[in-house]
């Protein structure tokens, strides 16, 4: 169990230099915004209550900012909404066994169905006040919007490709 657990958080890690990469290198265009956080914070395991949770993505979150060109405090304040519905989010769509047992869910346990659902609805979460926030007094209604269209699936394939990752059933 313990070597599930090193494994997991070196992965997320990992995945989180992957975002610093993404965010500093990987800008395409204006209307694309890119994120792993959605799908980071998600795949927290379970047996992690909300305000444990919650510092472990606003740290995530503040270390991206950091480390990156955007505004401080951007990511960290669009991922924490995320990470305090996380519980819930998981026992709505999943089911509260999953929370009660401790264990992580799974795209093969739990089906793609939901699983997508889940991280659309995180997705959208942290997008929406990404964007807000990114884009306030600066940016207009319908360029704002445009860019949450266009970065909305993107978002959701790769949360459901960091899931896939991140909670791994086999994994030994």
């Amino acid at each position: 169990m313990k070597t599930n657990n090193q494994n997991f958080w070196l992965l997320y890690l990992l995945l989180a230099l992957a975002q610093l990469i993404i965010t500093n290198y990987c800008t395409f265009t204006p209307y694309l915004s890119v994120s792993l956080l959605p799908a980071l914070t998600m795949c927290i395991p379970t047996g992690i209550s909300t305000i444990p949770g919650m510092l472990i993505a606003g740290v995530t979150g503040l270390c991206i900012d950091l480390l990156s060109e955007g505004l401080i405090g951007l990511n960290m304040a669009a991922i924490l909404p995320v990470a305090f519905m996380r519980r819930g989010m998981i026992g709505l769509f999943l089911g509260k066994d999953l929370i009660i047992r401790g264990d992580q869910f799974s795209i093969s346990k739990n089906g793609a169905g939901k699983v997508l659902l889940l991280m659309f609805i995180a997705a959208s979460i942290y997008l929406s006040i990404y964007i807000f926030l990114d884009g306030a007094g600066a940016r207009d209604t319908w360029f704002n919007l445009q860019r949450y269209l266009y970065s909305i699936v993107p978002d959701m394939l790769l949360c459901l490709l960091i899931t896939n990752i991140l909670n791994k059933e086999d994994r030994r």
